[in-house]
């Protein structure tokens, strides 16, 4: 009699004990599958927002390349311009019969490019690109007349540099805007040129010259406003300077 008593006790805590581990396992199982199930889903998104990063980076470049270049000129081909950008990278580009070439917004020829200058390349949307216009900056010098020798203009622009303006029969002069003359660049005139780099460094080939008459009533603020637009207009182009032409 005893001795069933415990086999009883005994039997039915086997039994809770068997019933507990069937829920806790059916908990288990329960828990595993809504974990697979959310990882399936997460990582379904997480596809998905991948899928949509890369599109995105994919269709911003699905505009095709880009239709325009800017540099400095380090190399000239027969059919080919090299330019080197800000960042050193050089990189050639293909020239053609049609290609158009212009000194700002001057009609030009492909005689006129030389290492060192600046330049702004338009080129075809279509792939292997072509360069279908040049544009050349042009270099801006301004200062104090310091001489006239010939068709050599000597300048003293800012802290003191000196400046060669080389003119020719071609180059235009204007005093404030009306026409004018060599004769009128005399020592002391303050003046301004647009042109291309010369054949030496700071120096340069005068498509225009601009006397400014305002200068011969004080040479003291001529002489200063002459040093601050030469730093900024016309030694801000200096970096093709140095190089000259061929």
């Amino acid at each position: 009699m005893y001795s069933s008593h415990p086999v009883g006790v005994l039997k039915g805590q086997i039994m809770f004990t068997s019933k507990s581990s069937r829920v806790v396992q059916g908990a288990v199982a329960s828990a595993v599958c809504l974990a697979l199930a959310f990882g399936t889903a997460g990582v379904a998104l997480a596809g998905q927002g991948s899928h949509s990063r890369d599109h995105s980076n994919i269709s911003s470049h699905d505009h095709g390349p880009w239709n325009d270049a800017r540099g400095t000129v380090s190399d000239l081909g027969l059919n080919s311009i090299t330019l080197t950008d800000r960042h050193g990278t050089s990189t050639t580009y293909t020239t053609t019969g049609t290609t158009a070439y212009f000194e700002g917004t001057t009609a030009g020829f492909v005689g006129e490019l030389a290492k060192g200058e600046q330049v702004n390349l338009e080129l075809t949307s279509t792939s292997p690109q072509t360069v279908t216009k040049v544009t050349i900056d042009l270099v801006r010098y301004f200062g104090q007349v310091s001489s006239v020798v010939g068709n050599v203009i000597t300048i003293t622009a800012f802290h003191n540099t000196t400046l060669t303006v080389n003119v020719s029969g071609t180059t235009a002069y204007t005093s404030d805007g009306a026409p004018s003359s060599l004769i009128a660049v005399i020592a002391g005139a303050r003046i301004s040129a647009v042109g291309l780099p010369g054949s030496t460094a700071d120096s340069l080939n005068a498509n225009s010259v601009n006397i400014d008459v305002a200068s011969n009533h004080g040479s003291d603020h001529g002489h200063h406003h002459g040093h601050h637009h030469a730093h900024d207009q016309g030694l801000g182009h200096g970096k093709g300077l140095g190089h000259g032409r061929h």
